[in-house]
């Protein structure tokens, strides 16, 4: 469903380019925002990946720094503290 825009909330938009806006219903207090078809889109996208499907990549990107001597402070940190 459509709904075309009317006067106010175009001028709100045009006010704030590439902005989201916004909006409140004063009789239910819902709040609603409106961004453009295009970023509603991406977000679609984005929500719609298996998070897994990042790990190869993350473990490639910080291979260098596991190997990192430092590490081995870092992974004893929690047993270290103060009770």
């Amino acid at each position: 469903m459509a709904v075309e825009l009317t006067e106010s909330i175009r001028q709100a938009l045009e006010a704030h380019p590439g902005q989201p806006l916004r909006m409140i219903d004063p009789r239910t207090h819902a709040e609603f925002v409106v961004i453009r078809k295009e970023v509603f889109e991406q977000l679609e996208h984005l929500a719609s990946l298996d998070p897994r499907e990042a790990y190869p990549l993350m473990d490639e990107t910080f291979r260098e720094g596991w190997d990192d001597p430092k590490m081995a402070e870092y992974d004893t940190c929690e047993a270290r503290k103060q009770p």
